[in-house]
């Protein structure tokens, strides 16, 4: 199966060259790897130059920014101006792929032969794990059980197209594997698959801030008071602790008040919602 790479980069001279080394040490080479210099102002497009002038399949391109860039919505447009200048079109996989990441050798190879296995998955990626002293520890800024992070996503061609690509806002990568869901496509998890996250997510933005972005987010994905609060719970017993939670029902509530627009329809909201729901129960009441 041939894989399509698009990899956004802003600032990310200090990390970049690390994911290009790996890339070169896969089982599996991807058809065409697009890195898109996201307006940055230090060296990352000599980085990403360098590589591409040695290695046909590696393409160089440069977005200038416009405005203040937005996580979530600013990550997606630069991922869309790489989709639109591909130069291959026979790919089976589309990835994308975070600029501060470090691949295990076998990353491509893996997700290759799962894909193969079975028809019906749509979405497959492994988890995140940062470095702590001398070991790895997985990142839990989600539940690495069903939800696939947005660093190190990889689509099924037929799933990508099925549920419209990308959406450009926070959330986008919890958005599309719900979709998926919704239209009949499994989303697959792979946690015996490292990738070595170079910096703590949320470290560029910050942590409150983050969650007071995801509680608009739940907003605009329709969830409920209910699903807010037991996310709100959840962070309770992270640091700094209630500061979080606090950040993110301040958010749902202040997207609340001013009605801000919904990112999807009414019908995918409840399918998200009863979803959520459910693993709700099976992991408080039916772990039996």
């Amino acid at each position: 199966m041939n894989i399509l790479i698009i990899t956004p980069a802003c600032n990310e001279e200090e990390h970049l060259e690390s994911l290009i080394n790996s890339m070169l040490n896969q089982s599996v080479i991807p058809q065409e790897w697009i890195i898109v210099d996201d307006g940055s102002i230090d060296s990352t497009s000599d980085v990403i130059q360098k590589a591409a002038i040695k290695y046909d399949w590696i393409r160089y391109l440069r977005k200038e920014k416009k405005g203040i860039r937005s996580p979530g919505k600013s990550v997606v447009e630069t991922f869309y101006f790489g989709f639109q200048y591909k130069q291959r079109n026979n790919y089976d996989i589309i990835m994308k792929l975070d600029a501060d990441l470090i691949l295990p050798k076998n990353y491509l190879e893996t997700i290759i032969c799962n894909f193969q296995n079975n028809l019906k998955i749509g979405i497959c990626g492994g988890v995140c794990s940062i470095q702590v002293g001398n070991q790895y520890c997985v990142e839990n800024e989600t539940n690495v059980e069903d939800h696939i992070r947005g660093a190190i996503k990889a689509y099924r061609r037929e799933c990508f197209e099925d549920i419209d690509g990308l959406e450009g806002a926070m959330g986008w990568d919890t958005i599309d594997e719900h979709h998926a869901r919704f239209k009949g496509w499994l989303v697959l998890v792979l946690p015996e698959l490292h990738v070595l996250h170079q910096r703590s997510t949320h470290q560029e933005y910050g942590f409150i801030k983050a969650a007071f972005r995801n509680g608009i987010m739940l907003y605009t994905i329709r969830m409920d008071i209910v699903l807010l609060l037991t996310n709100c719970i959840k962070k309770i017993f992270k640091k700094p602790y209630l500061i979080l939670s606090l950040s993110m029902f301040v958010g749902y509530i202040l997207s609340f008040l001013r009605r801000d627009k919904k990112i999807v329809n009414k019908d995918l909201g409840r399918f998200i919602r009863n979803y959520r729901y459910r693993k709700i129960l099976e992991k408080y009441f039916y772990k039996n």
